[in-house]
């Protein structure tokens, strides 16, 4: 009993767990993403126009309420300190809730009517320009791979990045990077802001490492379980390892052979992407095209493999592999800014043909 009464204490004393709640009303659907600072098994319920995220341990959230001008949801609050309530609007029909890991979040897509706004007098909700999220690879600690002349490959995708997007913008879309500075950002992050943003496309953009100096090219990847060669799945399980946390715990390897549930979540997620299977194969296959223009460049050709990157992409999703950094004369192209200037180019050519047909 006083163990008990002990241990009951201690946790009443505990701190509360913070959670982040953010709304995105730009699209047809009203999308809130509760983002908890630590694993928690909370439970949602609906009844009388609200709907009630009940948690096991206190939270505060962050902020702790907030009103919308939006027809499908009016407001959020806190609910004593283990429950967040959602305010419904007139417009509200129904909600689609699933969650994701690192960090741990709870994504409700509230479907609805924003028309229902015309009736109340309010404005009509601004038209959102599609996004478009590139994914620069590496940062921060994470180099990726290095040249012969010690070029880093973060700091050639991050330029190749910024590079890309003012190309992008031109045509009527906005272009989110997932890294615009020299940080690390882990890969389940990369794919979530793309979901966050409900983005049509996700471009990863890397360059390609080989202990054959002699090795040139570029390739273009899309998500499979299995993939298209030794080599093709070498590279995946390096990309994969160079991220993976510390803690051997938390599964430092790759997906697939990081335990059971590595293996089934990306089962999962290759199942997910299976409906933009052809799309990603479509848009692979113009991106390589596009690439196999430039002076110099060797067509490695369009493959796929198992990198984590893709895995949590709900839209067509691709990664591109857009030189040898390790091959010397490779690597002077990268450093030159007319031949990032040309890649960038390529890789926008082929996304607005994309986006075209």
């Amino acid at each position: 009993m006083l163990a008990a009464a002990i241990a009951a204490a201690a946790a009443s004393a505990a701190d509360p767990v913070a959670i982040k709640v953010a709304a995105d009303t730009a699209g047809s659907s009203t999308r809130v993403v509760v983002t908890f600072a630590k694993p928690m098994e909370c439970i949602t319920s609906e009844t009388g126009g609200k709907l009630r995220i009940a948690c096991p341990e206190p939270i505060l959230a962050d902020p702790a309420s907030r009103t919308l001008d939006d027809a499908i949801l009016s407001s959020w609050a806190a609910d004593g300190d283990r429950a967040l309530v959602l305010t419904l609007g007139a417009g509200y029909r129904r909600v689609d809730t699933f969650e994701l890991a690192n960090p741990t979040r709870l994504v409700l897509d509230l479907q609805g009517d924003r028309d229902k706004s015309a009736a109340r007098g309010a404005a009509p909700p601004v038209t959102a320009l599609p996004v478009i999220v590139l994914d620069p690879g590496h940062g921060g600690v994470e180099t990726g791979a290095v040249g012969p002349s010690g070029l880093e490959e973060k700091d050639v995708t991050l330029d190749l990045a910024r590079r890309l997007k003012p190309l992008l913008e031109r045509h009527g879309v906005t272009v989110v990077l997932t890294r615009d500075e020299d940080r690390v950002m882990p890969l389940d992050d990369r794919t979530a802001i793309a979901n966050q943003n409900r983005a049509e496309l996700f471009v990863s953009i890397h360059v390609n490492a080989s202990k054959r100096k002699s090795a040139v090219g570029a390739e273009t990847y899309f998500l499979s379980t299995d993939a298209t060669d030794a080599e093709a799945r070498t590279l995946a399980a390096l990309e994969n390892k160079a991220y993976a946390p510390a803690e051997p715990a938390s599964g430092g390897s790759t997906p697939a052979s990081g335990g059971p549930d590595r293996g089934l979540e990306l089962i999962l997620w290759d199942l997910a992407q299976n409906s933009y299977l052809a799309e990603s194969s479509r848009l692979a296959e113009l991106v390589q095209r596009e690439m196999n223009t430039l002076a110099g460049t060797k067509d490695r050709g369009v493959r796929q493999a198992p990198f984590r990157v893709l895995m949590g992409a709900t839209m067509p999703a691709i990664l591109v592999e857009a030189a040898f950094i390790s091959n010397s004369s490779e690597e002077s192209r990268l450093a030159d800014a007319a031949a990032k200037d040309k890649i960038a180019e390529a890789i926008a050519r082929a996304i607005v043909e994309y986006r075209t047909h």
